[in-house]
């Protein structure tokens, strides 16, 4: 029986992931916690269960799926999910639609004039800083300038964009402080559909609260 099971998983395309107790199923963003229930990672799952085991470790192969090994296991507790490919769709999306020449209104500057809501944790002349909707860590927020002025991704930026620059990198130190990340934290920039930008007006994702590992994605 424990080898059947064992077998069953690695014939998926989930991710075993080693996860403290502190750090639960419940502060996996909302969108990891829907995958993990969802239909088709049930299916998936289900599947697995009709074939071989030569056929599981061929599917396993194609599907390129990742299984850490059953030692990780001890000492934590793990979450499962099915591994998501929604922002690199998006990304794609984006940069075919052609946004990052277009200099069409993103939904940052609807957060800017604040016609959407969002959970602002710093602001001032220059930047806003806030909350991502769909955070990777207990602390995961944004820090995006308040004009644009054509810096859309860190490649556009010119001479002129050294001032905002410096701005943006002091105000996520700063926010980083008064979220007691004292500990460390990571800095992350997206750029172009290759870096899995999705949203073509210069943000920093300032992510922390957690052991982060390396390399990154």
């Amino acid at each position: 029986e424990r080898e059947r099971r064992r077998g069953c998983l690695r014939g998926t395309s989930f991710v075993m992931l080693r996860a403290s107790t502190s750090h639960s199923l419940y502060n996996l963003s909302r969108k990891w916690r829907n995958l993990l229930y969802s239909s088709s990672a049930v299916r998936t799952y289900k599947s697995a269960l009709s074939l071989s085991l030569p056929e599981r470790r061929r599917s396993r192969r194609s599907e390129n799926c990742f299984y850490s090994d059953s030692r990780a296991r001890n000492k934590s507790s793990c979450c499962v999910f099915a591994m998501g490919s929604g922002e690199e769709d998006a990304a794609k999306k984006a940069a075919a639609e052609g946004l990052a020449d277009s200099g069409a209104p993103t939904i940052f500057d609807k957060i800017i004039s604040k016609e959407i809501p969002a959970q602002i944790i710093y602001e001032d002349e220059k930047c806003l800083a806030f909350r991502d909707i769909n955070p990777q860590a207990p602390v995961h927020f944004l820090v995006i300038p308040k004009k644009r002025d054509g810096l859309t991704q860190l490649q556009k930026a010119h001479e002129g964009h050294k001032e905002i620059l410096g701005h943006l990198l002091y105000t996520a130190q700063k926010v980083a402080k008064d979220e007691k990340l004292g500990e460390g934290f990571r800095v992350v920039i997206n750029d172009g559909p290759g870096g899995c930008q999705s949203v073509y007006h210069l943000h920093l994702h300032v992510i922390g609260g957690r052991q982060l590992t390396w390399p990154p994605g």
